[in-house]
């Protein structure tokens, strides 16, 4: 049977194929309003029909989606799965079963909290093989390895040979020497190499580090504005998005003269008081910049919110945290030797804030909360100024308890409205805007004709409470039907 939308035809449709989706709520973004009483026929991991005149015959599977609500799967495109968030490496050295119970729960629970999409914007060595040998996982997109500089973010350490060279995907810069063994050729690393790499790796983006360290404060080297100008004229003739990591002012700065298509961070370090968390002028005057050149940002609040749980280990009471970890990791978690482990790395913060801010430092919990208090109020502003906003979480931005998979999206999502995100336009940033930034577009972000099947059946309307993502009944991916019961973790 042909695809077709029939949604304004005439007369009953008997659909005898397929699953069907029958007189459900159907909420997408590119619609005007949500179209009730609706029908969605499934054929081959496809959307087929939509209309308000289909029901399912013999020979259909029937789903009930009365008193319920259908959107477009949800697309997190900041992650990055292979990084061992509540593990360090002294407990997965000591516990290697753990560290395989978490890579096999970890993309289930995704799933589970309503993200059928994630896009890596720094795919580590082997991350999909075990991500993807999954029965049930998102369909995955990844930017390959982020572009660095000797000596900078992400390759701090000595560049050994040109293997590991190309396996950073780093890039010469010639005010580097000193980090550049005489022993690699600096031509093998331009940045038309870098990019020829993420292309290699299946990359739909290339992703730059412009990380001066905690807002310049590190003093960590940047790429060039030449680097810059040619990964923009590389990504442009090769039709790929460029990504910046950029959190603050001067990082912004850069990142817009690139003509970066999406920045992926937002915005919490300006000059001048450390402790103040009122966005100063400059911090307007990029994002109004921001606003004007139409430069796509992901503000990722849950990052920084979820870097308190250094000092606050309050998040192991939350409940939901049972939808995310297996038993046997929750059990290590509330454990001594996780604690051990997490009070050195809060007296590791403790130093550096101190180091930072001298010994008359606040208490380090106080400065940890700087860093939210200004994400938040930033974001407020490019609200106001109507910067373009997509939803990514950096999950997990750190080694720690502080970002679950999948839950971290949902606390995203919450901060994202507390902040004041109409919930039409933070639903659209999480699905069509995550789509076209990432050229995804005819595959997802929209329940239409033609499109994968990567569909949230929810119970309550997402429109008027974002407390409605707590209401996952069922995801479908690819088509299939998954209960959310069935992805959570065995207790």
């Amino acid at each position: 049977m042909p695809a077709v939308d029939c949604t304004s035809s005439p007369g009953a449709h008997t659909v005898t194929d397929g699953t069907v989706i029958e007189d459900v709520t159907l909420i997408s973004p590119e619609r005007p309003a949500p179209l009730a009483h609706a029908s969605v026929v499934i054929r081959d991991g496809r959307i087929a029909e939509i209309g308000t005149n289909i029901v399912a015959g013999q020979g259909a599977a029937r789903v009930d989606g009365r008193g319920r609500y259908l959107t477009p799967g949800l697309i997190d495109s900041h992650v990055h799965v292979g990084s061992m968030g509540p593990l360090d490496d002294g407990a997965i050295a000591a516990h290697p079963e753990l560290l395989q119970a978490y890579r096999a729960q970890l993309p289930r629970s995704y799933l589970a909290f309503g993200f059928t999409t994630l896009v890596d914007l720094n795919l580590s060595a082997g991350a999909r093989e075990w991500f993807e040998a999954a029965p049930a996982h998102p369909n995955l997109y990844s930017a390959g390895r982020a572009v660095r500089v000797a000596g900078g973010y992400g390759a701090f350490g000595p560049i050994g040979n040109t293997t590991d060279a190309a396996a950073a995907n780093v890039v010469y810069e010639s005010t580097q020497a000193k980090n550049w063994p005489p022993s690699i050729d600096p031509r093998d690393f331009t940045p038309e190499r870098a990019v020829a790499r993420v292309v290699a790796a299946g990359g739909i983006c290339v992703k730059v580090f412009v990380e001066p360290g905690m807002g310049g404060a590190a003093h960590w080297p940047v790429p060039s504005t030449a680097t810059l100008a040619a990964l923009r004229a590389e990504t442009r003739r090769g039709g790929l998005p460029l990504v910046v990591h950029a959190n603050g002012v001067d990082a912004w700065r850069a990142a817009i003269g690139a003509h970066a298509d999406v920045l992926a961070h937002g915005l919490w370090h300006w000059p001048g008081d450390q402790l103040g968390t009122t966005p100063p002028r400059e911090a307007v005057d990029v994002i109004q910049s921001a606003a004007r050149a139409g430069i796509r940002v992901q503000p990722t609040l849950q990052a920084v919110y979820g870097d308190q749980t250094i000092f606050d280990a309050s998040i192991l009471d939350d409940p939901r945290l049972l939808d995310v970890y297996p038993g046997a990791l929750m059990t290590y978690l509330k454990g001594r030797e996780a604690q051990k482990a997490r009070l050195a790395i809060a007296d590791e913060y403790r130093q550096a804030i101190k180091g930072a801010l001298g010994p008359a430092a606040p208490d380090p919990a106080r400065v940890m909360s700087i860093a939210p208090a200004r994400a938040t109020a930033t974001l407020r502003l490019m609200l106001q100024e109507r910067v373009k906003l997509l939803f990514g979480t950096d999950t997990p931005s750190n080694e720690g308890i502080g970002n679950p998979p999948g839950l971290n999206g949902r606390l995203e999502l919450a901060r994202w409205a507390e902040a004041g995100a109409p919930l039409a336009g933070l639903l659209r940033a999480a699905t069509l805007d995550n789509a076209v930034a990432f050229g995804l577009f005819r595959e997802l972000g929209t329940i239409e004709v033609g499109k994968r099947a990567d569909l949230l059946l929810l119970g309550a309307d997402p429109l008027k409470d974002v407390a409605a993502f707590d209401r996952v009944e069922t995801v479908f991916v690819d088509g299939k039907p998954l209960s959310r019961a069935s992805l959570l973790p065995a207790r």
